[in-house]
């Protein structure tokens, strides 16, 4: 479902499409927030080059284990509550290329967590080093540069 200039999903795609695991709106025009309503079996969500604002929401997609959100205007990742809701599941997360400013500290007790790239963002120097030294303890591969 890339590239089709869609803003929103039908309202009956959870059930037109109950069993959809892997999904691609990259290149569309969603905006502000993640796309609801939520895809209970979404496994993989790659909301790629749209105009989110946010990633609240995201707890939502309880079985989520891949999200790529880069290029867009996000600002923040995620709320410790939303951050919990996904930690049994999620273990990519890609948002390269947004507004952050700041990863949230909550993410290193992610426990299926493996990888997050978050590249080209507002997050200062200083506070990228203290971030990278917060991983570093973990199992998780960081990347901010």
């Amino acid at each position: 479902m890339s590239f089709n200039q869609l803003s929103s999903l039908p309202t009956t795609i959870s059930t037109d499409l109950p069993n959809l695991i892997v999904l691609d709106l990259s290149n569309n025009q969603f905006q502000g927030n993640i796309i609801q309503p939520s895809l209970v079996y979404i496994r993989e969500l790659d909301l790629g080059n749209n105009l989110l604002t946010t990633l609240n929401g995201i707890g939502e997609y309880q079985v989520l284990q891949r999200l790529t959100s880069n290029y867009n205007q996000i600002r923040t990742i995620l709320l410790p509550l939303e951050i919990m809701r996904i930690s049994p599941i999620l273990q990519y997360l890609s948002i390269t290329s947004n507004l952050l400013s700041s990863i949230p500290y909550q993410m290193t007790n992610m426990r299926s967590l493996r990888y997050v790239f978050a590249m080209n963002n507002t997050i200062p120097y200083d506070e990228k080093a203290y971030i990278i030294k917060l991983f570093q303890g973990t199992s998780i591969t960081i990347n901010l540069f």
